[in-house]
């Protein structure tokens, strides 16, 4: 198991700072600010034994320190990595700022943590030598927070809960005999728990299209695991938004709701079903028109209001959801693709089109798409009017997709725009959609060879204990951040890539 991986600091010393007004942790959590200057957080790693190879070529510290802010800026070319320094975002942050390292007693720093626009469980590592993680254990380490203004909360020691390992400070230390069951292992635990919503909704139908793989018996404990963790026992939601705000027993965008999927495939009449749907009416599916927030139609309603809707219609005998279903669909063609590009939003007010061709807006248009017919094609409705539709779009939109690949196979950022280098989150969304639709017959099987060599090629941005490396992260910073390479480790890109693993090895 990964956990082996993990040796979790123990955090002597953090300031006492109160949460930010209107901002509350996790139920069930507890978390730290990480100061600045003399309120910074001091860690130790006493009483942990190592068992590492140290070269005396190896340099503790980059001769210049210029380089600072860079993760990893500390490792030299050719320098084996031998520990990976992680802290896990508690509060949800809308800022960039760095954390520097420095080992306590001899005031040495060993590089920097590059924390932008994170959000709640989301692990951030600084990766370090032999040398450095010798050091690391030996004195012990105080964190900084330099730049930016909103105050930074991590996640404390969480008890010594094992099932939580991942999501404390910790050093994440060896290499496993393979990347790909550490992710599978990964999976199957606590330590994919992402936000309630669009993210944990990824983690979700990953772990659920992995049961004809490894059985109900090992899927569905964990996904029993991490629904307790956002419902009480009597169904009721509990949860915070994506901006850390209390959201209780509500649902607060339509990208909130891409659990319900899930929730209804395992238990139909769950209390949180009614409450979904009334929210779908509220947002326009009562006139017939599109579930939007506010003005604004988004890729994302084809995978978070489109594909539940489809797995409501079929479980629950509503033909009038599984027609809103497909008109979901058709309606977000018809406003956001637009020649060989899929953009995120369009406005109505403004018709104004923003994020054109972004990697996940591509995967979210696609998974919605395809999850929706093979949903549906499964139920009494396979001959709706509108279902031919959805075939032809899956068909020409594959075609699309596959022109942009890089010669990796893989999917720039934008896929227009080489220069914005690869995201695995989007590849492998996009990817678990072409797998899924060949599997069907909804598309060649040389689709499904696409998938697999994607599927490979993405094995490389695995960590030792299993997160998908490489995501783009999710966009409250705006264009400038997506444009401009930085790349964060994600449970939720592993979702994505757990849809790909489970469509290319059932096939």
């Amino acid at each position: 198991m990964s956990a082996r991986m993990y040796r979790p600091a123990q955090v002597i010393r953090a300031s006492a700072a109160a949460l930010p007004e209107g901002k509350r942790v996790a139920q069930g959590w507890s978390a730290v600010y990480v100061g600045e200057g003399p309120d910074g957080m001091e860690l130790s790693w006493e009483g942990v034994k190592l068992d590492l190879e140290t070269p005396d070529s190896e340099l503790l510290q980059q001769d210049s320190l210029e380089s600072r802010g860079r993760q990893a800026a500390s490792i030299r070319p050719g320098s084996a990595v031998s520990s990976r320094l992680r802290l896990s975002v508690a509060l949800d942050y809308r800022d960039a700022r760095q954390v520097d390292v420095y080992l306590l007693h001899s005031g040495t720093w060993i590089g920097a943590l590059d924390i932008r626009y994170a959000y709640v469980f989301q692990p951030f590592e600084l990766v370090l030598t032999a040398k450095q993680t010798a050091a690391v254990v030996r004195e012990g380490v105080r964190l900084e927070v330099r730049g930016g203004l909103q105050p930074l909360w991590v996640f404390d020691g969480l008890g010594g809960d094992e099932q939580r390992l991942l999501f404390t400070p910790h050093l994440a230390i060896g290499e496993p005999d393979s990347r790909v069951e550490s992710a599978l292992a990964t999976l199957l635990s606590l330590h994919s728990l992402q936000p309630f919503g669009w993210m944990e909704g990824c983690v979700l139908d990953g772990l659920h299209c992995l049961r004809p793989l490894l059985g109900a018996e090992r899927v569905d404990p964990v996904l029993e695991l991490h629904l307790r963790q956002y419902f009480d026992d009597r169904g009721q939601l509990l949860y915070e938004d994506l901006h850390g705000r209390q959201a209780d027993g509500r649902f607060t965008t339509i990208e909130a709701t891409l659990p319900v999927a899930i929730i209804a495939q395992l238990q139909a009449d769950h209390p949180v079903i009614p409450r979904a749907i009334a929210f779908f009416e509220s947002k326009g599916l009562g006139h017939g028109g599109v579930v939007m927030d506010d003005d604004m139609v988004s890729a994302e309603g084809c995978y978070t209001v489109a594909y539940p809707l489809a797995v409501l219609a079929a479980r629950l005998g509503r033909r009038d959801m599984a027609e809103q279903a497909i008109a979901q669909v058709l309606l977000r063609r018809d406003c956001l693709a637009r020649g060989p590009h899929v953009y995120l939003r369009y406005m109505l007010r403004s018709q104004e089109h923003t994020f054109r061709s972004w990697a996940r807006a591509f995967a979210w248009y696609c998974l919605g798409l395809v999850k929706t017919c093979v949903e549906l094609r499964d139920s009494p409705y396979s001959r709706l009017p509108g279902m031919a539709e959805l075939e032809t779009e899956i068909v020409r939109v594959a075609q699309i997709a596959v022109e942009w690949r890089q010669p990796d196979g893989l999917w720039a950022c934008f896929l227009d725009d080489a220069a914005t280098g690869i995201d695995t989150s989007g590849s492998a969304g996009i990817s678990a959609a072409l797998a899924l639709a060949a599997g069907r017959g909804l598309l060649p099987a040389a689709y499904m060879d696409i998938a697999r060599h994607n599927l490979a090629a993405l094995a490389a941005y695995l960590t030792p204990d299993g997160i998908l490396a490489g995501v783009a992260q999710h966009n409250a910073g705006g264009m400038e951040l997506q444009r401009g390479g930085y790349r964060v480790l994600s449970q939720m890109g592993l979702g994505l890539w757990a849809q790909l693993y489970a469509y290319t090895q059932g096939a």
